[in-house]
């Protein structure tokens, strides 16, 4: 008796919270409607913060085209600096850049797979040494860097071998900036083969570089407005190319003076969503394209 008594009496007593448990019959951790309140919660803040960081993604997206555009920008001056004022030629076609007939700022052909015509030149796409070091007359030795050819909201890709690649250009360069813009020879406008051309018209005003559609990117070039006006009538307005609106219905631009701006453009047949098809242009009048041809030539004097 006094064994079992001594034995009784080396029992630790039982905690408050372990009674609780042990009469209550409840298990640690969360109950189905507690645990379902805490989903409730975190699917709340998500909705409340995703659009918060899309948001600030996509604006982060915009300042670095705004950056690279910059950096294209400066590139193009000093590539005139060293070569007597010329500015960098645009060679219209796929073997851009790959002799010295065929010089150009930038070399390869963006495509996609479903361009079934343009096969030969699906590697052009992917490959980044068509930009830097490039071929004759590239801008690349004052650029050095490819990834600033690419927009970073530009998402395009072609299919080679069966797998997805990003391809590696987005940025193309206003015709009028010493290439051959399409039915024009300069009789009535202005070709600016020299940056000292640029002084017959306002290089605030007057665009470079832009940011092109996923659709129409393929040279180096963006023409509009390529039909010669018939004096007294007024500068056509129309293009083969569309400008991006990847950053929220806009565009990315660079000026002759060294600025760099974002353009939202206001008609809904410029918004054209990503098709991964060749875009086949419209001859119609488009207050975007009025703006974008006032701000890429002008009339010369009589």
């Amino acid at each position: 008796m006094f064994a079992c008594r001594a034995k009784m009496g080396t029992q630790k007593p039982m905690r408050r919270s372990e009674k609780l448990t042990k009469h209550s019959g409840r298990k640690d951790g969360f109950t189905l409607i507690e645990l379902l309140v805490v989903i409730a919660v975190i699917a709340i803040l998500a909705g409340l913060l995703l659009p918060a960081l899309a948001k600030a993604k996509a604006k982060a997206q915009t300042i670095q085209c705004v950056n690279n555009l910059k950096q294209l920008q400066l590139s193009w001056h000093l590539y005139a600096d060293d070569n007597n004022d010329r500015t960098a030629p645009i060679y219209p076609d796929q073997v851009a850049g790959k002799s010295p007939d065929t010089a150009s700022w930038v070399s390869g052909w963006m495509t996609y797979e479903t361009e079934t015509i343009d096969a030969r030149w699906f590697a052009d796409s992917t490959n980044a040494l068509k930009l830097v070091p490039g071929g004759y007359g590239s801008i690349a030795p004052y650029t050095k860097n490819p990834a600033i050819y690419k927009c970073p909201a530009d998402k395009s890709w072609i299919l080679i071998s069966g797998a997805k690649n990003a391809r590696v250009r987005s940025y193309s360069i206003n015709s009028y900036m010493n290439s051959w813009p399409l039915g024009e020879d300069g009789t009535f406008v202005y070709v600016f083969k020299k940056t000292s051309d640029l002084g017959n018209v306002d290089t605030t005003r007057t665009w470079v570089f832009i940011d092109e559609h996923e659709d129409t990117v393929h040279d180096g070039r963006f023409e509009i407005g390529q039909a010669a006006p018939i004096p007294p009538m007024p500068q056509p307005h129309w293009w083969f190319q569309l400008p991006a609106s990847r950053h929220n219905a806009a565009a990315t631009l660079s000026f002759a003076d060294g600025h760099v701006e974002t353009k939202k453009w206001l008609d809904p047949r410029t918004r054209q969503p990503v098709q991964r098809n060749q875009y086949i242009p419209v001859r119609e009048e488009n207050p975007d394209a009025a703006w974008l041809g006032d701000r890429a030539t002008a009339a010369k004097k009589p």
